[in-house]
């Protein structure tokens, strides 16, 4: 994609000091005469000529454009980068520098003594967890002394996403977030009543609707038609958006469960408990995972809020049959409504802190006691990893 112009430094100062020099050399060997003033004259000349020349170059009719690999990045990965920049017409510059303008973030390549209209530069970027949108490339050519230094900045729109790294979680783990808690099975939640799969003896509080007459009448007691019940084996990951120093190592600790469970073949779904709630649907399709590290990728700590008014309202995951909740602040208005939510499903809680009090080790014990799979992660633990799970 072409460049184009936003800001340029203003020409009028190097061509002012060139001028001064000028005048003051040549009124020197003017007035003073001799072989010494003249020298000196005519052999500022070439390099002053040369600085004029820079200065007058229409660097802002260059095309720049910027290209990034199209591939997966994660935190604390090295991002390649490749620019191409097109000169107006080849004139021998001392220098050419060209960057990244990004306060923090930037990147870039000198080339010296360039006399070709294109060239090609590459480096890297060391960006954070997000999307990151690149706007312009600072471009700026230079004579051998620096007088005729000019520079131009060219759009050149990129945009750039950041994955969060993640653990390779072990399998035998896996297995026991399987087997853990009082619902070891996925449980019904839900009836076909499209499907009648049988029919058992009428019980108190059955409809009249799920009668089966043909059954009744061979029977001659009053019989209720079997439906399939599908049962359900969804989980979700619960993430504690609320503000945490940890932030980082518990987005990385999310993702890492997530993908543990997607590879064990669960249904997952994602859920961010801040004060804006976010949510992703539970499936198992290979596109999931894409969904959730962009969606892990975009989340942002909250000034505020926490996962307890999220155990408290909502709704439409609580008829899964697992939860993993990540956070990194246990409180007591935490506990009850774990516990309660511990006596229909499996509940895995990671609470990633480097210090424990008292109090919060006597409600570790007590959410254990209720059927609540509780660990503790120190976060440097988390700040080590890589991305595919390795650790440094």
């Amino acid at each position: 994609m072409n460049g184009m112009k936003r800001t340029g430094r203003r020409t009028w100062r190097p061509l002012l000091g060139v001028g001064i020099l000028t005048a003051v050399l040549f009124s020197y060997a003017m007035f003073q005469g001799g072989f010494v003033s003249w020298f000196l004259f005519y052999s500022f000349l070439p390099f002053g000529l040369h600085a004029l020349t820079v200065a007058l170059y229409p660097l802002r009719r260059a095309a720049v454009s910027r290209t990034v690999p199209a591939r997966r990045y994660y935190a604390g990965e090295a991002i390649p980068v490749a620019v191409r920049v097109e000169l107006p017409w080849p004139f021998p510059m001392a220098a050419v520098a060209v960057g990244e303008e990004r306060e923090g973030k930037g990147g870039g390549a000198v080339v010296s003594w360039v006399f070709r209209r294109r060239l090609s530069c590459r480096w890297t970027l060391m960006l954070p967890r997000g999307r990151h949108q690149l706007e312009t490339v600072r471009l700026e050519v230079s004579d051998m002394f620096g007088w005729g230094k000019r520079a131009e900045s060219f759009s050149a729109p990129c945009t750039v996403i950041v994955y969060p790294r993640y653990v390779e979680w072990p399998a035998s783990m896996v297995r026991e977030w399987f087997s853990h808690g009082n619902a070891a099975r996925t449980f019904a939640y839900r009836r076909d009543l499209a499907v009648a799969v049988g029919a058992r003896e009428y019980a108190p509080g059955d409809k009249m609707s799920w009668v089966h007459w043909k059954a009744s009448a061979r029977k001659n007691e009053l019989m209720t038609k079997e439906f399939d019940e599908q049962r359900n084996d969804d989980w979700f990951v619960v993430l504690d958006g609320g503000p945490s120093p940890s932030f980082e190592e518990l987005v990385t600790l999310a993702a890492s469960v997530a993908k543990a469970l997607l590879d064990a073949g669960a249904p997952v779904g994602l859920l961010v408990a801040g004060k804006e709630r976010s949510s992703l649907a539970p499936r198992r399709h290979e596109e999931q995972w894409q969904a959730l590290l962009l969606r892990l990728a975009e989340v942002k700590a909250a000034r505020e809020g926490g996962m307890e008014a999220l155990l408290v309202d909502e709704t439409n995951w609580k008829t899964a049959a697992g939860c993993i909740f990540v956070t990194s602040a246990l409180s007591s208005a935490l506990v009850p409504p774990l516990r309660a939510l511990a006596m229909k499903r499996r509940v895995i809680l990671y609470v990633v802190t480097g210090e424990r009090r008292e109090e919060q080790r006597r409600w570790e014990e007590e959410l254990r006691r209720s059927g609540v799979h509780v660990s503790v992660i120190a976060p440097d633990m988390l700040q080590t990893v890589r991305q595919g799970g390795e650790f440094q």
